[in-house]
This record gives C-alpha cells, sequence and structure tokens, in this order.
C-alpha cells in the first residue's frame, strides 16, 4: 500500500526524501537543532489546525532545580507563524557545562532504546516539531526522566506562547536524591533519600549502613540498637519534613557520629540541589 502511494504521489516522495535528507546530516554532525518546513514543495510553513493559536517569538523554560544527577533542564522554542519551527533541549551543570558536552553525543548507551544523548535529543525534537503538540510525545525508555522534564517544559512554553509572554519561566519538578556521608571509624557512612515536589521536602529517610555488606543500623538484629536508632531517625527526619528544612537540627560540634553524619547529608543534599543556573543565552532564528 505505501508502495503505490509513493508511487502515485511524488510530493510524498519528495518529503520523505527532503526529511531523510535532513536528518543523516543531523545524525552525523550530532547538532540537536532542526527547522520544520511542513510544505516542502512551495517551503512554506503551515500551521497546525488543532492547536491554539500561539503568538510567533521565542519562548525559553528551565527547570528550578538541580536533578539528582547535577543538571538543570532549559528548553528554548521558536515559533514563526503560529507553529514550532525549532527547538534547543540544553542539560546544564553548576559550572554551566552542557551535558551533551559532558558526556558526548556520541557515547554509546547499551540497552536502551535510543543511541546516545544526540539521539535522544534529536528523537525528542523531531516529535515535536512534527506532532505540534507535547501531549503525543512519548517518553523514550532507559531515558525517561529526560523525555518527562522535556515534555513538560514544552507545555509550560506552550502555554506561555498562547499569551504571547516571551518572559523566561521555570518550572517545579518532582525530584529523588539519594546521599551518602563518608564513612565512620566502625565504617557506617549515613544514607539519606529525599524526594521533592518542586520546593516541598515530602519524603525523606535515613539510615546508617556499611556498603560492604549492606548492613543497616535500622536494620539491626540487636532489638535495643534497632529501636534506638529507629527512633533517632525517625524523628529527625520528620522533624525535617515539617520544618521544611534542610539545616542540621544539631550544633555544629556535635559529638555523636548519627548526628554528625545527619548533618553531613543535609548540606550534601543542600549543595546538590541547589537552585538552578541562571538561563543560557540561546538564539534561535
Amino acid at each position: 500500500m505505501l508502495k503505490n502511494k509513493l508511487k502515485n504521489s511524488p510530493g510524498l516522495r519528495l518529503l520523505i526524501l527532503l526529511l531523510i535528507s535532513g536528518l543523516i546530516p543531523l545524525l552525523l554532525t550530532g547538532c540537536v537543532e532542526k527547522e520544520l518546513i511542513n510544505d516542502p514543495t512551495t517551503g512554506s510553513i503551515l500551521p497546525a489546525e488543532n492547536l491554539e493559536s500561539l503568538v510567533d517569538g521565542q519562548y525559553s523554560a528551565a527547570t528550578k532545580y538541580y536533578d539528582a544527577r547535577g543538571y538543570a533542564q532549559q528548553l528554548n522554542l521558536l515559533i514563526k507563524n503560529g507553529v514550532i519551527t525549532q527547538v534547543n533541549l540544553q542539560e546544564i551543570d553548576r559550572n554551566k557545562a552542557a551535558r551533551l558536552t559532558i558526556e558526548g553525543s556520541d557515547a554509546t548507551w547499551e540497552n536502551l532504546a535510543i543511541a546516545n544523548l544526540g539521539a535522544l535529543y534529536l528523537r525528542l525534537y523531531n516529535e515535536l516539531l512534527l506532532s505540534q503538540n507535547p501531549d503525543e510525545i512519548d517518553a523514550v525508555s532507559g531515558a525517561t526522566q529526560t523525555s518527562e522534564r522535556f515534555i513538560k517544559l514544552s507545555v509550560a512554553i506552550l502555554d506561555q506562547a498562547t499569551k504571547g509572554d516571551h518572559e523566561p519561566i521555570k518550572i517545579d519538578t518532582l525530584d529523588t536524591y539519594s546521599i551518602i556521608s563518608t564513612a565512620d571509624r566502625d565504617g557506617y557512612s549515613g544514607l539519606l533519600q529525599a524526594t521533592f515536589n518542586g520546593s516541598t521536602l515530602i519524603a525523606l529517610n535515613y539510615d546508617e549502613i556499611i556498603t560492604e555488606d549492606e548492613k543497616s543500623k535500622r536494620k539491626s538484629t540487636d532489638p535495643l540498637v534497632n529501636t534506638e536508632f529507629n527512633a533517632l531517625f525517625d524523628t529527625i527526619t520528620e522533624t525535617a519534613i515539617i520544618n521544611q528544612s534542610l539545616e542540621s537540627p544539631f550544633p555544629g560540634n556535635e559529638a555523636a557520629p548519627e548526628k554528625a553524619k545527619y548533618g553531613e547529608c543535609l548540606l550534601l543534599l543542600r549543595e546538590l540541589r541547589a537552585i538552578g543556573s541562571a538561563f543560557m543565552p540561546t538564539i534561535l532564528n
């Protein structure tokens, strides 16, 4: 059926040829920015009929906090004639280095649906450009977080574009972090797991473990030790959630190793989660 359609439709053959010829250089060069031309015959950009009217211009949105890998995501879209025509995603660390330059666009990802980071970006770009609708983008298996944040940022930008508001915005995200402190003289390290919904701390768990044998103070077979540390760890984490504070409740010179390691974990969490960097200038035209 497809063969007959191609035979009887020179325009369709031309469209496929243009798409292929456009994608190959992108894949070879690692470039992950693309311009959409809906009508390859005339070169015109046709507005999508099923979407709200979008005001032309460049729009930017970024995540408010660094994720567990240390990156904040920033998305830039260019809209012409009411259509998304260019897309650029950057994942930026606190040193303002792009993830693409750190991990490399040609780094191979084993056992994933896409070959590398550059291919992931390109796939997300193409799905948004062709559908013009973030709701029609499928999260990529093995790269769910980046996919979902791309979608969420796209939705936020299109909401701005319907109002013609070109002011860059930052969005809240759901983030989970795992922090491990240095080990004490007995080999125990603090293990802190925290989940945030935007700025709100919604879950916090603390334990002390020996990583080599997975020994845990919360799971100690000694009933007295088990009860003592579960009570302490539950109290300090529940207090942090109630107060919405990542500051240690103990003095800085606290001698008890459990309390000192908990304070160290909170400090590491604050540093990792710090509010994302300022918008990186990206001009699409």
